[in-house]
């Protein structure tokens, strides 16, 4: 009667077959030869596609349901390495049967983010210094307050600088860090960075009848509308290496973000750099490797030159007598750039040296005394 069925339905070639085949079906299996994460497709292919079909199906030994595209989901599983097994048997007599096997390597943990940061409270008029490490190569993100880090790339580790300028009040920064490896596995993790409102001296200092005019509001708040667009710029590559040199040899006689007092009047605002005594004409030298991205004379810094060293960190030094570099000109690390002079509001000749860091000022000397990153 079973016979009979068979050449009814499939013709005499199929009853033949149905009843003498012993050739098992082939099954072929197609996965990913990479890494994967979540679901992924395995390629099922039995045959004959008319006379054989998938009856079962295993990863690591647990059924899963059979079709055309077998679908695994890996997050359900340990990372590491999965054996798939598909099982088929053809329609005839014998029910001759095969199996195929394919390895799936999964890996569905996010990275683990290791925050190292100096200091571990940052400071108004300082420079703070991000580091982020990954157990494993990840694309590290960073937010500050709401404000993207430009994340730079390490060895090991992703890392960022950001300054904060004296007149910074304390405060309580939200942080957030974030790590992608190359599957997408992400990692996140919420913190805060306190930052404490600087403390610094009040500096008295007497000028002459003549330098009076130079003390309105307004012509520092033009000059330094003037500078702005210089110190908002981010160029690549990083140029400096290493702690930065003085840029002169001399006594420092006004510390960086003192308020100032000038004829005994009000304290006005912080002093935007470190002021260094030498006399007229000593050879200012450039303290890292730079681009000079601006000469210029202004009326309280006189004659200026400000040094690029890239990622958005520049030096600018003020009151120069004269100036021996050209715009745009690559310096190297402790290359004569200028003369110390007394230009602009200045009471005699000295260097004032200013380190700016995203368009926040910052202390230089202490550029002088750490390595960033």
């Amino acid at each position: 009667m079973a016979l009979g069925i068979g050449w009814a339905t499939g013709g005499l070639e199929y009853g033949y077959w149905w009843l003498t085949n012993a050739t098992p079906p082939t099954v072929t299996l197609v996965a990913p030869p990479d890494v994967v994460r979540g679901s992924v497709q395995i390629g099922v292919r039995v045959g004959p596609s008319d006379r054989a079909g998938p009856v079962e199906a295993q990863v690591d030994g647990q059924p899963i349901e059979p079709s055309g595209a077998l679908l695994v989901d890996t997050s359900t599983l340990p990372d590491g390495e999965h054996q798939v097994i598909v099982s088929a048997e053809d329609r005839s007599w014998r029910r001759n049967r095969a199996s195929a096997m394919v390895s799936v390597r999964s890996d569905n943990t996010p990275p683990q983010l290791r925050l190292e940061s100096r200091p571990e409270r940052a400071r108004a008029g300082s420079t703070w210094l991000l580091r982020v490490r990954p157990d494993e190569p990840a694309a590290i993100e960073a937010q500050l307050g709401g404000t993207p880090l430009a994340i730079q790339p390490g060895e090991g580790y992703g890392w960022a600088i950001v300054g904060f300028s004296p007149e910074a009040p304390a405060t309580t920064l939200a942080l957030v860090l974030a790590g992608a490896d190359r599957l997408g596995n992400r990692a996140e993790q919420q913190l805060t960075l306190e930052v404490a409102a600087d403390d610094a001296p009040v500096d008295a200092v007497d000028v002459s009848a003549a330098l009076l005019p130079l003390l309105g509001p307004e012509i520092r708040a033009e000059e330094d509308r003037r500078l702005a667009p210089t110190y908002q710029r981010i160029s690549q590559p990083r140029l400096w290496e290493g702690r930065f040199l003085m840029p002169v040899e001399g006594p420092l006689i006004t510390e960086f973000g003192a308020r100032r007092s000038y004829n005994g009047g009000p304290v006005v605002g912080a002093h935007a750099g470190a002021d260094f005594a030498a006399p007229a004409g000593q050879p200012v030298l450039a303290p890292a490797r730079g681009r000079v991205a601006l000469i210029d004379e202004v009326r309280l810094r006189g004659r200026v030159v400000v040094l690029d060293h890239g990622l958005g960190v520049f030096t600018t030094y003020a009151h120069l007598s004269a100036v021996d570099v050209q715009p745009d000109q690559t310096v190297e690390r402790g290359q004569p750039i200028a003369k110390v002079g007394s230009t602009g509001l200045s009471t005699g000749p000295h260097l004032h040296w200013e380190l700016w860091v995203g368009g926040a000022n910052v202390d230089p000397l202490e550029w002088t005394e750490r390595e960033l990153p």
